[in-house]
């Protein structure tokens, strides 16, 4: 079977965690579990928590795997 490697199409170069939850159909209780065993790195500004979108790729790809 062949993995499909292609990254996901971005519109931004990062998203918040709703954002995230929407983009990838997960809860975004899971994307904190992620986040918390350090599976996802986040971008913090302020007190905003953005997900980058190469980290996402990196993430998705990682979960393919």
């Amino acid at each position: 079977m062949q993995q499909n490697t292609t990254p996901v199409q971005h519109d931004k170069l990062a998203y918040s965690i709703r954002e995230l939850s929407k983009l990838v159909g997960i809860c975004e209780r899971k994307i904190y579990y992620e986040i918390e065993q350090g599976k996802l790195k986040i971008s913090r500004i302020g007190r905003r928590i953005l997900i980058r979108a190469n980290e996402i790729d990196r993430w998705l790809q990682e979960a393919e795997s």
